[in-house]
């Protein structure tokens, strides 16, 4: 394109564009027509949008407070229940007893709630809360995949830990059904074996669950942190009273040892309010970080 200098004396110098006379060159003052296309030098990276493929309505929500509470505390409340009742009622029959080999001052949680009265609200409670926590416990191994954590080290160690998570979870649950369904009075050694393995399972179940909230976005803040330490002592306590609790009622049961079974019952009091504490920081857990919503998807193709 050729141009027009023109100097100044005060030296300015003004440059001056003029149009080319080859019909080849490009010329400024043509203009594109709306309709013309002009072609792309490269092509785009860039996705077609397209319209929605499913027409997603919401048509409900659940307070995940609400949710956890009714699959968390109900065997808390079964539990408190009989214990109250076992207090007003049959006194007699877990203070000071004689079993057997010799008196117990202290009853065991699982005499209690064997007793005739006190096993239906327990009972009752326990199988109430049963198909929340199935729903807990799905909903944990679904989002613990999703919410794995960038800088997590060991993925496949990761994975196998959300599946104890899963597994040990369940079986936990599965265990304490089974115990308090066979009581002492049905057959007192297959309690004792379900209620030693929901104890295993759910110390299992404690661990994985510890090693995915620390690898997961549940560890973030707010809350994650606090819920993470809380979980870490109480299982460490809990691993402190697993071997006194079976050896103080081997020693009980096989040498009539009597105040062994005084420590088991303490014993056991400690890894019942432990239970408590660590379930309860799934409310730390959920806390700005989980929805609850029921929700109907249709095919964009379908809709009428």
């Amino acid at each position: 394109m050729p141009a027009e200098i023109d100097v100044k004396k005060d030296n300015t110098t003004i440059i001056k564009l003029k149009p080319s006379s080859d019909e080849s060159s490009f010329n400024l003052n043509q203009t594109v027509s709306s309709n013309t296309i002009v072609p792309n030098r490269f092509k785009s990276i860039h996705p077609t949008r397209r319209g929605p493929e499913y027409s997603v309505k919401e048509l409900f929500r659940i307070n995940p407070s609400l949710l956890v509470a009714l699959g968390f505390f109900p065997p808390f409340i079964g539990a408190f229940s009989s214990i109250l009742m076992a207090l007003v009622f049959h006194y007699d029959l877990i203070s000071n007893y004689n079993w057997q080999c010799g008196r117990a001052r202290f009853p065991s949680i699982s005499r209690i709630i064997n007793l005739p009265l006190e096993r239906i609200p327990w009972q009752l409670f326990v199988l109430f809360h049963v198909p929340f926590r199935v729903i807990e416990l799905c909903v944990g191994h679904v989002r613990y995949q999703r919410l794995m954590s960038v800088h997590c080290k060991w993925p496949k160690f990761y994975n196998f830990s959300r599946l104890c998570y899963t597994t040990f979870g369940f079986l936990e649950v599965i265990f304490l059904v089974f115990l308090s369904v066979i009581g002492e009075r049905e057959n007192i050694g297959v309690h004792v074996i379900f209620f030693y393995l929901m104890g295993f399972c759910g110390f299992i179940f404690y661990i994985a669950n510890i090693i995915c909230h620390s690898q997961s976005l549940w560890y973030l803040n707010p809350y994650g942190r606090i819920s993470y330490y809380i979980k870490i002592t109480t299982t460490l306590l809990y691993f402190i009273s697993m071997p006194i609790l079976f050896t103080a009622f081997f020693l009980y049961w096989k040498k009539c040892i009597t105040i062994m079974y005084d420590i088991f019952a303490l014993t056991e009091y400690t890894d019942f309010f432990l239970n408590i504490t660590y379930h309860c920081c799934a409310f730390l857990d959920i806390r700005h970080k989980v929805i609850f919503s029921i929700r109907h998807v249709k095919p964009a193709d379908k809709l009428s």
